[in-house]
């Protein structure tokens, strides 16, 4: 079974449960949520990849014109699709993908999220590129990110072993200097980072306009 194989099979498994569990922080989370919004507007088109069972991607939605929202586990799109028709909101779609895989245009989207998605990125260099290739000039990529680099050096052994007995899927360990750099070399300009915990980086990164910096853009750095 290949990585993304065995991921696919992981994430549907886990699905469900994972529907169910409520949010670690959630004052952490609502501010992720109001930050977020403040770089959305109502004729956005937003893209976001590894959306799970699509909690958030539902939270922006009456935000911005419409989300196109992905996920490698068909079970995970499943629950988001169900999630979408009972609330009622008819300018999102889901839909099973990777986003490196996707046949995405360039130059289309105001903002793509990715939400606790990049540490389970076997090469983010190249899905940060990407990510700058499919937004438009002055779009944005807001990201919330573990570094678990900055774990101890037992929880950082604990996931190894994990991934060993084939009980957690690929984990990319990344500090916030490793990470960020990655942002700013796939040619993004950092408009907003927070770190609330040690381990976790909230980013918000801006594809520059070739006319220069858009100042209507708020900056919250």
């Amino acid at each position: 079974m290949s990585d993304i194989n065995f991921s696919i099979h992981f994430w549907n498994k886990l699905a469900a449960r994972y529907a169910k569990k409520p949010v670690p922080n959630e004052a952490i989370y609502q501010q992720k949520l109001k930050w977020t919004q403040q770089y959305l507007s109502q004729t956005d088109l937003v893209f976001e990849f590894g959306c799970g069972t699509g909690s958030t991607a539902l939270q922006h939605a009456p935000k911005v014109s419409k989300i196109e929202a992905t996920d490698i586990s068909p079970a995970m799109i499943d629950i988001a699709k169900s999630r979408a028709q009972k609330a009622n909101i008819p300018n999102i779609t889901f839909a099973v993908g990777q986003i490196e895989m996707l046949d995405l245009k360039p130059n289309t989207y105001n903002a793509v999220l990715g939400l606790n998605v990049m540490h389970l990125v076997d090469e983010p260099a190249t899905t940060l590129h990407h990510i700058c290739r499919v937004l438009k000039e002055d779009g944005v990529f807001i990201s919330s990110t573990p570094l678990l680099k900055n774990e101890s050096f037992l929880v950082r052994s604990i996931i190894k072993c994990m991934q060993l007995l084939r009980k957690a899927p690929f984990i990319n360990l990344m500090t916030q200097d490793d990470y960020t750099n990655l942002v700013t070399q796939a040619g993004f300009e950092l408009v907003h980072t927070w770190a609330p915990t040690k381990s976790s980086l909230f980013l918000v990164a801006r594809k520059p306009s070739s006319k220069g910096i858009n100042s209507s853009t708020p900056n919250l750095i």
